[in-house]
């Protein structure tokens, strides 16, 4: 999905798409409307982080953008099957802080697997 409705707001037509998966901005293939979604598809920056103590196993730190301040950026980390649930949101509850930069985030997310 690719936006809330997954239709253009100006003509309504499905088909829309992004030239960057990892970039705000919406395109209509019918009218040329662009317009800037909340979220990216793919992450922003992705890692995987080893931890040693239980829970054992890679953790996957992702970052994306901060949901209630798109100029900002959080993480969130998922581990197996399992996510992290943070609840620092509401309605985003496995997003974590609020950092500058993605690279800070990451950061962040790392620093947060390790000492947890």
């Amino acid at each position: 999905m690719t936006t809330a409705s997954s239709q253009c707001p100006k003509c309504h037509y499905p088909d829309i798409y992004r030239r960057d998966p990892r970039s705000l901005t919406v395109y209509c293939s019918k009218c040329g409307h662009s317009w800037q979604s909340n979220q990216t598809l793919r992450a922003l920056l992705r890692v995987a982080v080893y931890r040693t103590r239980a829970p054992r196993g890679n953790h996957d730190i992702s970052v994306w953008h901060c949901p209630i301040d798109s100029s900002k950026y959080s993480f969130s980390v998922t581990f197996g099957a399992g996510v992290s649930v943070f609840n620092q949101f509401e309605g985003h509850p496995y997003d974590c802080g609020q950092f500058n930069t993605p690279e800070e985030a990451l950061e962040a997310g790392i620093k947060w697997v390790k000492e947890d």
